[in-house]
């Protein structure tokens, strides 16, 4: 009979993760996740949660019983979502150069770009986000699992088909969301992991903004370099967007999405 798996995932110091866990919290989909500020649950079966927890130099992650034999690949998600193999040394020395994010890196030196429990998920979930708020994004999210999913995300095969413009998005954003699935139930989600595979497969469905592509580029590729430059967050703090903040943006390079996060997250703390 199987058992729980308990097991620790290492984390790369320093390492920030409470800030990760917040951004996360805000975003989580009801009966799906959940998160605060010391854990993420997601749910892998019925009435089976897998848990990670921060603990000291590690993530302690607990897999029930019920998925057991999908350990290595539960653990890879994880290992993603919560970007623990970043560089966080040769990123903060950088960064901490910049004179706007210096106080920021020794505030919260190690943070992280959050990644994606599932390739095809962010994606999508970056797409209902487009123009939207952060709330109205989870949102959207819920109404797809909920209406598609029978509470779960609906896999690549079931959007495909669908008309999902009844969840209340634009039309030419929900046949966006389409194209995807539609991309991923023929050939799978291996494209979506490569960055520049995720450019161009963005750039080719109408109705995808820059600001999608490089949001799903920094979370769903893992692209440490990608900058949205039309980010409503980026510009309130810079005071400026497109080839100017790009500019700003030069003396973080190779590290501009977590120059991104900082940005984020030093608004987010804001009074």
């Amino acid at each position: 009979m199987s058992a729980e798996v308990v097991a620790k995932l290492p984390c790369r110091q320093p390492y920030h993760g409470a800030a990760l866990l917040g951004f996360l919290e805000g975003r989580t989909v009801a009966g799906l996740e959940c998160a605060d500020e010391k854990s993420y649950c997601r749910r892998v079966a019925k009435d089976a949660w897998v848990e990670a927890r921060l603990a000291k130099n590690h993530i302690r992650v607990s897999i029930p019983a019920a998925a057991s034999a999908d350990a290595a690949a539960i653990k890879a998600r994880l290992a993603c979502l919560f970007d623990v193999a970043a560089d966080a040394p040769a990123i903060d020395a950088q960064l901490a150069k910049c004179p706007r994010l210096a106080a920021s890196v020794a505030a919260t030196p190690g943070l992280r770009v959050p990644g994606v429990w599932d390739a095809y998920e962010g994606a999508v979930r970056a797409i209902l986000g487009q123009q939207v708020s952060v709330a109205r994004a989870t949102a959207l999210a819920l109404r797809l699992c909920e209406r598609y999913g029978n509470g779960d995300f609906p896999p690549a095969e079931v959007l495909a088909k669908a008309d999902i413009a009844n969840i209340g998005m634009p039309g030419t954003r929900a046949r966006a969301v389409v194209a995807v699935a539609e991309r991923v139930a023929a050939e799978g989600d291996e494209w979506l992991r490569d960055p520049s595979a995720l450019r161009a497969g963005f750039a080719a469905i109408a109705g995808v903004g820059p600001w999608t592509t490089e949001y799903a580029a920094m979370r769903v590729a893992k692209d440490p370099d990608a900058f949205p430059d039309s980010d409503w967050g980026v510009f309130k703090v810079l005071g400026v967007k497109g080839a100017a903040a790009r500019k700003w943006a030069e003396s973080s390079r190779p590290w501009r999405a977590y120059a991104t996060m900082h940005l984020w997250h030093g608004r987010a703390s804001q009074p």
